[in-house]
């Protein structure tokens, strides 16, 4: 014995997936320009969740005997399109970056290594007034030791939005 969903809450489903779809496009088109890229990621990552739990809410009363499959079906899509959109958007920052980057000039302030990672610089560097971060990997830790504190790096990044920037090489040790 199924019970089905009544009609005001499909209704209701209908339109929070509409709006949500809604948000991710603005999130994606616009607001990318704003967020870092993990924000961009963790906020894509909740309008894709609450789309698919809408959509699977749904589907399983369509449709209950294949609600295992449906589950992976689902699953492997929200992933596979997970991957997509980040890849895509990495590659439209770092192509937007080559083309329209600036450089300017940035100071090492610290030096961090990672458990599994390679050690790596965190530099600032200020423009139009304000101070914005980058990262640097150094994958050769007798370079990465001698790097002092406050030594000069090249950043590049583009103009309109300082966030999206890249730690191009030091320029003194």
């Amino acid at each position: 014995m199924s019970q089905s969903i009544p009609n005001e809450l499909k209704k209701f489903l209908i339109i929070s997936g509409i709006i949500i779809v809604s948000l991710e496009i603005a999130i994606y088109l616009f607001w990318y320009k704003e967020l870092y890229n993990i924000e961009f990621f963790v906020l894509t990552g909740l309008c894709h969740f609450a789309l698919t739990s809408i959509v699977f809410g749904i589907m399983t009363e369509i449709r209950p005997k294949i609600k295992r499959k449906l589950i992976i079906n689902i699953s492997f899509g929200i992933f596979a399109f997970l991957f997509l959109i980040i890849f895509l958007n990495t590659n439209r920052i770092q192509n937007r970056i080559d083309k329209e980057g600036i450089y300017i000039k940035g100071i090492v302030v610290k030096k961090e290594y990672g458990a599994k990672s390679p050690p790596w610089l965190t530099t600032n560097f200020k423009y139009d007034g304000k101070t914005y971060k980058s990262n640097l990997s150094i994958t050769d830790s007798n370079e990465f030791e001698k790097i002092e504190l406050t030594d000069s790096v090249l950043i590049k990044f583009i103009k309109e939005y300082p966030k999206m920037n890249r730690t191009e090489k030091l320029l003194n040790k």
